[in-house]
């Protein structure tokens, strides 16, 4: 992407984060994000079809930087457990930033798309880097069951039971990310890597 795209890019995210904290994204008109961004409505439609696909491109954008902090190939347990805490909490905080957007964007009903879907995938992915490239194992056998199966169900129960977490979260605004980190690190499964209270590492 030219600099030229890329500053475009840049005022259309804030923008529709802007227009979006405030009102519904069905509400807000790509000629509105093109005004608020300063643009073209032309401009709007080189990076995005609606405005839902660009609300999405605009919170994935920041979810993307955060999944930067996941530890490389062969990093020790310790190191594991701290990156994907540290990076789980960059996320809670992504979200609380955020909290008007994702409390109407992970309403009920909204299954696998919009926010929902894409929240879904970004932790789909990140399950798979952590696998795939971080060595973290999915240590449960099922009887009859290839472990491969097993592994990627297991992923996707994690990933869609992580949104799940975090719109109950978000019905709770007295709860801060630190509440929420000490109930999600209590609901994985023992073999997802994160650091518990009192310095004790798992991984």
């Amino acid at each position: 992407m030219d600099p030229r795209q890329q500053r475009s890019r840049d005022l259309l995210h804030d923008a529709v984060l802007r227009l979006a904290a405030r009102r519904p994204a069905a509400e807000i008109s790509m000629t509105a994000v093109a005004a608020a961004a300063g643009v073209h409505r032309s401009t709007v439609y080189e990076h995005a079809g609606s405005v839902d696909e660009l609300l999405q491109a605009a919170l994935g954008a920041e979810l993307d930087e955060l999944r930067a902090g996941l530890p490389v190939p062969g990093a020790p347990a310790e190191e594991v457990a701290r990156a994907v805490t540290a990076v789980t909490r960059g996320v809670l905080e992504h979200v609380a930033r955020h909290a008007a957007i994702y409390r109407a964007g992970l309403a009920d009903g909204d299954a696998d798309r919009g926010l929902r879907g894409m929240l879904g995938r970004h932790f789909r992915e990140s399950g798979r880097i952590l696998r795939e490239v971080s060595g973290v194992d999915v240590a449960l056998d099922v009887p009859g069951l290839e472990h491969g199966v097993v592994a990627d169900a297991a992923a996707r129960f994690i990933a869609d039971g992580t949104v799940g977490v975090i719109a109950a979260w978000l019905e709770h605004p007295e709860l801060g990310v630190d509440d929420l980190l000490a109930l999600y690190a209590r609901l994985l499964p023992s073999w997802w890597p994160r650091e518990l209270d009192g310095g004790t590492m798992r991984a």
